[in-house]
């Protein structure tokens, strides 16, 4: 598990959850993805929820940043 992706993850978790917002997940190529606060962090990879409801999985390579949206 990548540790200091995951620290930014729950960083943002808890600022969404007192927010009622959504996370706002930078990949290197330069996309943004918004992710509900209801993922689960697993060894290689995240799983969750995207803005529109659908399922998503990010590997830790894939998040280059997190923030708030």
């Amino acid at each position: 598990m990548d540790l200091s992706k995951r620290q930014l993850l729950q960083k943002a978790f808890e600022k969404a959850n007192e927010r009622s917002s959504l996370i706002a997940v930078s990949t290197p190529a330069g996309r943004r993805i918004l992710l509900r606060p209801d993922f689960t962090c697993y060894e290689t990879y995240v799983e969750g929820t995207d803005g529109d409801g659908q399922l998503l999985t990010l590997t830790y390579d894939q998040i280059a940043s997190v923030d708030v949206e």
